[in-house]
């Protein structure tokens, strides 16, 4: 569908219908540009999926300015501070080694048991999202350089999936230059020919 005369395009929505969180050791490095901008791009293997979502617990990447935009003597000038806090959260809802791997930066010993810092860990990852819409546009997204923020565990209710609500914080990385992740929009092969 094309442009309305109001200007609105109807197939540009973005409405979610499957993708995946991936994500591996900080320095494994994420695709190129030409790569990622492949629709048939297989990640790299170094990277390990998430798994299952919940439901309302796709990737939401979230950004905001931080401190004080520097002022001029000239009234009215302002440049933004360079600092941001950038972050991706997500429901995850599996309950495994990989998740638990992931949450608390170590894995289980043979028993299955681990050993928890509720202040969290230094461990830092690559972060890599997909998002496929149902009008067939793909949206990728790679950030070289995250830690874990905060996983909140949900509450264990009968009969409700027990997932876990993370949030990564995301930092700048030069692998980006100097920002904090990279992202391609691939639309959907036209159909017309």
């Amino acid at each position: 569908m094309a442009v309305d005369a109001q200007g609105n395009d109807i197939a540009a929505v973005a409405v979610p219908v499957t993708g995946f969180i991936g994500y591996a050791p900080l320095g494994t490095p994420g695709p190129t540009p030409v790569e990622g901008a492949d629709p048939d791009f297989t990640l790299d293997p170094a990277f390990k999926k998430l798994g299952l979502i919940k439901v309302d617990g796709g990737p939401q990447w979230s950004q905001a300015a931080s401190g004080d935009p520097l002022e001029f003597w000239q009234q009215g000038y302002t440049i933004p501070s360079g600092l941001a806090d950038v972050s991706v959260a997500a429901g995850l809802a599996q309950t495994d080694e990989n998740v638990r791997s992931f949450l608390n930066g170590k894995n289980a010993d043979a028993n299955g048991y681990m050993e928890i810092d509720g202040g969290g860990n230094a461990v830092h990852y690559a972060i890599f999202t997909e998002e496929i819409f149902k009008n067939g546009d793909i949206r990728r997204r790679w950030a070289p350089d995250g830690n874990i923020a905060t996983a909140v565990e949900n509450q264990s209710t009968r009969g409700e999936v027990l997932g876990t609500d993370v949030t990564v914080k995301i930092n700048n990385s030069e692998e980006v230059g100097g920002n904090h992740y990279g992202e391609w929009l691939i639309p959907a092969e036209s159909d017309a020919s």
